[in-house]
């Protein structure tokens, strides 16, 4: 086959119970038009033989075998190895919608050679409760892609930045171009590579369709439990947008970017309902280092959040975010059920 039209990179880690779903539901699209990466990122369980299985049997997969560096790590080797006019991604333990006309797609891509990126939506799986859409996802047709401005515009409105890597269609040579790998050993890294991402874009295209199915909230998976670097981590990425503006002050996406920070900073203060209380302690101090992100915010309902931590100290304000947190995750607020859990 000629040089593929996409390359869907799968970062693999310990998922066999679940990455035959996620390989056989890609490859029934993929094929022909494109190459599957299987980035085998030091499985310790039978992942690495389950990818070479695949790449024995069709054409279109390719498979690297790595020590373990990440989730970052991995995708950066699937860049690296790509040979796709464009990319996308997929995380092993989710899968592809069957039912999305997946050369639908394609054709859009194939008409807008100019666009540099294209966002698609998601379904949400939750374990013993079955297919969800989240409900901004039905306001995604109403998005000004007419600049990078109104598109970020549209992305604060709509209340979800919409980071996650597999919801995207990308040109490789945007990707290469402007240098957007991951950036490894942080938690979040989406969510960096998202703000860098949104600094160098010029042209998006939203093709409403939800080609991707996340599976929420599994028990077994390492994003599942907080820990301290996972506040720290997004402190930092705040921290290092609040530098970059300081060097950048004219920057057009400076006001935007600071209201997505907002956004991170008070999702961090939350998730510290979750870690022990010796971390918590420990994590203050950054907090009130990057608190000045917090006047950029759009929402009332993190503006109402800052004024308790104002008044009732670090600690109240912590613990109401992690209760509305916890109660969202709970009673799948936000969501539009599509189907029950099978029997």
């Amino acid at each position: 086959m000629a040089n593929p039209f996409l390359s869907v990179i799968i970062p693999v880690y310990n998922v066999e119970k679940y990455l035959r779903q996620c390989v056989d539901s890609i490859l029934q699209k993929i094929q022909g038009v494109g190459e599957i990466i299987l980035v085998d990122d030091g499985s310790k369980d039978g992942c690495g033989a389950i990818c070479d299985e695949y790449a024995a049997n069709y054409s279109c997969v390719k498979v690297i075998h790595k020590e373990n560096g990440g989730l970052s790590s991995a995708r950066n080797a699937g860049i690296t190895a790509a040979c796709g006019e464009y990319l996308t991604f997929a995380d092993s333990d989710d899968w592809w919608n069957e039912e999305v006309d997946f050369e639908e797609m394609l054709q859009t891509v194939r008409k807008n050679p100019q666009t540099e990126m294209f966002l698609f939506t998601s379904l949400d799986y939750l374990e013993g409760q079955g297919l969800f859409r989240r409900v901004e996802h039905q306001n995604l047709d109403g998005f000004d892609c007419s600049s990078k401005i109104a598109y970020y515009k549209s992305l604060l409105k709509n209340g979800n930045m919409e980071v996650h890597a597999a919801t995207k269609i990308l040109k490789r040579s945007f990707v290469e171009k402007n240098d957007l790998l991951f950036k490894s050993g942080i938690k979040g890294e989406d969510n960096e590579w998202m703000i860098r991402l949104l600094r160098v874009l010029n042209t998006v295209q939203i093709i409403n369709l939800p080609l991707y199915v996340y599976r929420y909230g599994r028990t077994d998976s390492i994003s599942n439990t907080i820990k301290a670097n996972n506040v720290s981590d997004l402190l930092n990425i705040v921290k290092s947008s609040i530098a970059y503006f300081q060097k950048s002050p004219n920057d057009p996406v400076k006001e935007y970017e600071l209201c997505f920070c907002a956004y991170l900073w008070f999702c961090a203060l939350g998730l510290t309902a979750q870690i022990e209380k010796a971390e918590k302690k420990n994590l203050k101090s950054l907090f009130n280092e990057t608190k000045s992100v917090c006047k950029y915010s759009n929402s009332k309902k993190t503006r109402l959040s800052f004024i308790v931590y104002r008044v009732f100290g670090y600690s109240i304000a912590s613990w109401i975010l992690g209760c509305y947190i916890k109660l969202r995750a709970k009673k799948s607020i936000g969501r539009e059920r599509l189907s029950g859990e099978e029997k």
